[in-house]
């Protein structure tokens, strides 16, 4: 049958759902983007949160929609395979089976989400970040509600997450899991810190409180940032390598710069990306940088000098390069008076003919993690290092307080 290949793989798709939701999810909890909230999103991390807090970050996946999720796919399918000449009769057939998979598969997520949250117990992660130093910066997973054994099991896998990637994790104050990459420095920081209300993030996150991923970040400057990650020779690299054009993009950012503000919705498969100035003059002049950006890594890209012969007799270097300025530009911000705002939504893309990138990425992605999970295999089946440390091993130049980051 002409469609087998398509239903054969409803077998697989569950089986990825259920071994992959999981390490997808944890992964989520343990080393992914997090966010902010007020009265119920913020509330939760408080005690991190200040009137300089940079940036805060919150993924809850309480918010992932498989039922919306799963109409979206399926309107993405029927595109797609209208976008190849299918007919109208193919389609509303190979979408009747398709439909039966989606529903399948938006009941064996759901199923498996409650299965994570009772063994769990935690569905949201936060990312802090105070300065553009770093400082601070930690994941905060609340846990003060989890009962004994979920905190047990959690503990025990985001260990063996922050373990892989060089990071450490342990209990704070009872209500917190934290990772971070050096413990006792967070302990240090946040015995100092004093906690105050933050309107701009507390309005955000409760605007905001159905998104899969929330972000929200303020003050920003650029530069303090790229003098720790350079070890303060910044400048020199600027002058020595950086083009003009991304010397201007920088002073623009570090002069005028407000806030961004990022949301991703899993069930419409769209995102939106809102970068504020201080006025439309000085968002138009950031535009302006990047996209002059863009053009000057055309032009040193392609080049007549590196072009082939029959590149060179036919002319077709200054074609590759403004198809290429052309196909950049178009993902760029557009401007909205003082913000840049991008905007993502797969569907849109497809049905404008260019969503075909990002859903074979996804496909491959969804591959990946079926091969990487295959039955029998446990993702968690790693040595356990213990990263919880004593009083003697976290002595820092003040007494030992509640506040610092031991182990309960």
């Amino acid at each position: 049958m002409i469609f087998s290949p398509i239903f054969s793989l409803r077998r697989r798709a569950r089986f990825a759902v259920r071994s992959s939701v999981a390490v997808v999810a944890l992964l989520s909890l343990a080393l992914g983007t997090t966010a902010f909230a007020a009265d119920a999103a913020t509330a939760s991390i408080s005690p991190f949160i200040n009137k300089d807090t940079l940036a805060v970050v919150r993924v809850n996946l309480d918010n992932a929609d498989f039922d919306q999720l799963t109409k979206t796919v399926d309107g993405i399918a029927a595109t797609a395979l209208k976008n190849v000449g299918y007919d109208a009769a193919s389609i509303a057939k190979v979408d009747a089976e398709l439909s039966k998979t989606f529903a399948a598969l938006a009941q064996d997520g759901q199923a498996e989400l409650a299965q994570l949250r009772a063994e769990f117990g935690a569905s949201e992660a936060f990312l802090v970040v105070q300065s553009s130093k770093g400082e601070g910066a930690a994941l905060l997973i609340p846990i003060a509600n989890l009962k004994d054994a979920q905190l047990e099991t959690l503990t025990a896998n985001v260990k063996t997450a922050a373990q892989a990637r060089g990071l450490a994790a342990a209990v704070y104050q009872k209500s917190f899991l934290v990772v971070a990459s050096d413990l006792k420095a967070f302990g240090a920081y946040y015995k100092k810190f004093e906690p105050s209300e933050n309107r701009k993030i507390e309005s955000f996150f409760k605007e905001n409180d159905r998104a899969l991923v929330a972000a929200y970040c303020g003050t920003l400057r650029l530069r303090p940032f790229l003098d720790v990650a350079t070890e303060g020779q910044t400048q020199l690299l600027l002058t020595a390598v950086a083009p003009r054009s991304v010397r201007d993009a920088l002073e623009i950012f570090d002069t005028t710069f407000v806030d961004a503000r990022l949301t991703v919705d899993a069930g419409t498969l769209s995102s939106r990306l809102v970068f504020r100035f201080n006025a439309p003059v000085d968002s138009g002049k950031m535009l302006a940088a990047i996209q002059k950006i863009v053009d000057d890594v055309a032009q040193a890209n392609f080049k007549v000098d590196d072009a082939s012969a029959l590149e060179k007799q036919f002319n077709v270097v200054p074609l590759r390069r403004a198809i290429w300025r052309g196909q950049v530009r178009s993902f760029l911000p557009k401007q909205n008076g003082a913000e840049l705002v991008a905007d993502y939504d797969l569907a849109q893309e497809f049905k404008k003919g260019s969503g075909v990138g990002p859903f074979v990425v996804a496909a491959a992605a969804v591959a990946y993690f079926t091969t990487q999970n295959a039955a029998g295999s446990n993702a968690y089946d790693a040595v356990e290092i213990d990263y919880e440390f004593d009083e003697a091993e976290a002595e820092t130049a003040e007494p030992q307080t509640e506040t610092d980051a031991t182990a309960e």
